[in-house]
């Protein structure tokens, strides 16, 4: 693994520094903003890519389902020609995946980047670009387990090398998982967790809800412009999502109780209510 790591750096010499990386100022024109998912919105989304692909029994984690949906609105919101090349990746901890494993006394990092490189933005930009996105999380968290380091660091290596300065690639950091919001370093647990490093406009982070188990909190760090297309786009997307639940459900109970004019509007009112659609 060592070895594997040194044979990537651009730096031959084989050094080692505890050195910080060198600060970095944010972009005048990147601006950082937190999505929410609740646990009911994890569900919804696992449930329609259920319902929507024909593959084998996928790896349907909330990090697969969050990661998924935030990147389709990344390419969604960067628009331009559906031909150009995307990319992202995510990161695995190798600590027992290894050939022989590591001891269980280990104690430090042991992660590796695993990822999926020139694509096309159409395959994400449209209809169904959600669930393809999924279906290929799936495969690469699965492949954590089934493919040889050799073979992942191998794929990492010329994956990257071949991405365009044009292409979009994503990354993200964290996950939700890790119980961020659980840390109490003696002055009690944190009201809201950032990730600094995603500020230079290409990349997002995870972290579990604080206030909700199941749900999953995504760090973005984008253009402005872009933001406001992805916040848009996120918007509408959970709009058209309760307006067609709260449709059911009307027509569910009119169906069954066959009420008069009043009852109706009483109904509708309810229902509204209850989904947060007025």
């Amino acid at each position: 693994m060592i070895e594997i790591v040194r044979s990537l750096k651009q730096d031959k010499t084989n050094k080692r520094s505890l050195s910080p990386l060198p600060a970095r100022e944010l972009r005048d024109d990147v601006v950082l903003a937190t999505l929410v998912l609740s646990r009911d919105d994890v569900d919804r989304l696992r449930e329609r890519v259920k319902s929507q692909s024909p593959d084998p029994p996928l790896h349907l984690s909330a990090f697969v389902i969050a990661y998924a949906y935030a990147w389709t609105c990344f390419v969604k919101a960067r628009g331009g020609d559906g031909e150009r090349s995307v990319g992202f990746l995510l990161v695995g901890d190798f600590r027992e995946r290894l050939d022989p494993p590591l001891p269980s006394t280990y104690f430090g990092n042991c992660v590796f980047p695993e990822g999926s490189y020139n694509q096309k933005a159409a395959d994400f930009a449209e209809e169904k670009g959600f669930v393809n996105a999924v279906e290929i999380l799936s495969d690469l968290v699965k492949g954590l387990s089934s493919r040889r380091i050799e073979t992942i660091a191998k794929a990492f290596r010329d994956g990257f090398d071949s991405q365009g300065e044009s292409s979009q690639f994503g990354t993200i950091a964290g996950s939700n998982r890790l119980g961020v919001y659980e840390s109490d370093f003696g002055w009690g647990r944190p009201v809201k967790v950032d990730v600094v490093s995603i500020d230079q406009g290409q990349a997002m982070s995870m972290a579990e809800r604080r206030d909700e188990s199941g749900g999953v909190e995504i760090g973005m760090g984008l253009k402005k412009a872009e933001m406001d297309l992805v916040v848009s786009i996120l918007y509408h997307r959970m709009l058209i999502r309760k307006l067609l639940k709260f449709g059911k459900l009307l027509s569910e109970k009119l169906s069954a109780k066959a009420p008069d004019g009043p009852t109706k509007v009483k109904i509708l009112m309810e229902i509204a209510t209850e989904h947060n659609v007025v």
